[in-house]
């Protein structure tokens, strides 16, 4: 144990007095499809390419394994998340080295959009390259993601319906709909664009890009729910409204027997309402449609020979059909949400993501990476960041994202909801 300890300590003297060296890497990622099961757990499996660039500058030149090493969501990936499928070492031709993986990250999900019976999320996966310290030589190399300067689709693809259609050619949104339904293999939840938000975090501090994060927007199908829970709770309603305006004046004790079994059932359905999310809160549009109800069953089991008048009753009616309006009202909502989050809404094409005949790969022989990337330090030093990112942010990270009008509505959306931190 003493050991061990000096032999820390030891390492992290060394990681002190250390070498830093900004290493230049460019990380294609290609998305394939986002998987889950029955619980709302969420994956998304993909092809991660790694080129490492100048190795000649650091102990790269020699190294046995020359990729950074990944972390998702601020977690080491193992195995089981990542697995190496080919090195491809050019060191002696262009001074870099390209590595294949493949991806099966989980997804970190976050409720956007809560509203009985819709409901939208946010499906995360933060792919960070890990420093790595070279004992031998002294060398802290820090890895800096670099960004295309002239396609968007070096740096993050997604890969196309496996029929051969031309994207240029018949309607978009036919390729859309293709693309959706090949890529959401979840029990839970649909797409609602197959197109992530895109974001690089760069460290103002050190001045390099560790670190990039691909958010996907999906729904929770409401139809099922619509069924399932109103179409019950409308024979309740309706059940109600004739035990209360029944000619023949019941007898007291079985006035409140009815009444009771209309609350009983209600009592084992709106339960359905309430969803798990990050954060709970009290005064919510699906807890008052819930306490609506209950008010108007109560309203309506005061029977008529104990308070003197029908009219509590009546009133109790009048809110338990008063109650539909909530989700109607939540399905006006809904439907504008999706619409601004879709496609159609929003500034991004399907050729952002998407090969045709004008794009083209980066080819590590035949190409100088110095004209297909950019870091973010030059682009910031520069004065010069072209128009495919929009750079925002201040402190510790600055963002470099995809230019997309569905920022604004998440950014109305962070007041209401709590969203993970970006942390080392």
């Amino acid at each position: 144990e003493r050991l061990d300890t000096e032999y820390c300590l030891s390492r992290e003297k060394m990681a002190k007095k250390s070498k830093e060296i900004i290493v230049p890497v460019s990380n294609f990622c290609l998305i394939k499809h986002i998987s889950g099961d029955g619980d709302g757990n969420l994956n998304l499996v993909g092809t991660l390419i790694q080129h490492v660039f100048d190795t000649e500058k650091s102990a790269l030149r020699s190294a046995e394994e020359p990729s950074f090493k990944y972390r998702f969501n601020d977690l080491t990936a193992d195995d089981s998340m990542v697995q190496s499928r080919r090195l491809e070492d050019f060191r002696e031709e262009k001074n870099a080295t390209k590595e294949t993986f493949q991806m099966v990250a989980p997804l970190e999900v976050d409720v956007v959009f809560d509203k009985f019976p819709f409901k939208i999320v946010t499906a995360s996966l933060l792919i960070e390259l890990s420093t790595t310290f070279d004992d031998e030589h002294g060398e802290r190399l820090r890895p800096d993601i670099l960004l295309a300067t002239e396609d968007r689709r070096n740096n993050i693809a997604v890969q196309p319906p496996y029929q051969d259609d031309e994207i240029d050619g018949g309607k978009i949104w036919k390729t859309i709909e293709k693309l959706k339904d090949k890529m959401d293999k979840s029990e839970c939840y649909d797409l609602i664009t197959p197109f992530p938000k895109i974001e690089y975090f760069q460290d103002t501090k050190k001045n390099y890009c560790p670190k990039f994060k691909m958010t996907f927007h999906l729904t929770e199908e409401g139809s099922s729910k619509l069924v399932a829970i109103i179409a019950p709770m409308l024979l309740i309603s309706t059940l109600n409204t004739l035990h209360v305006f029944n000619s023949d004046t019941p007898d007291t004790v079985d006035f409140v027997a009815n009444a009771a079994t209309f609350a009983l059932t209600a009592v084992f359905i709106l339960p359905e309402i309430v969803t798990k999310a990050n954060r709970t809160s009290l005064f919510t549009s699906n807890n008052g449609y819930i306490l609506l109800v209950f008010l108007g069953l109560a309203l309506s089991s005061f029977p008529e020979e104990e308070v003197g008048s029908k009219n509590y009753a009546i009133v109790g009616v009048a809110l338990f059909w008063a109650s539909f309006l909530i989700p109607f009202i939540h399905a006006i909502q809904f439907w504008r949400f999706q619409k601004k989050i879709s496609p159609a809404g929003g500034k991004l094409k399907i050729n952002d993501f998407m090969g045709d005949k004008e794009y083209k790969p980066f080819k590590v022989l035949k190409h100088d990476y110095n004209t297909f990337f950019k870091s973010t330090g030059e682009m910031e030093g520069s004065g010069e960041i072209p128009e495919l990112y929009l750079k925002k942010g201040k402190g510790k990270f600055r963002i470099f994202e995809y230019p997309d009008p569905r920022d604004t509505i998440i950014d109305k959306l962070s007041e209401r909801v709590t969203h993970g931190g970006e942390g080392e």
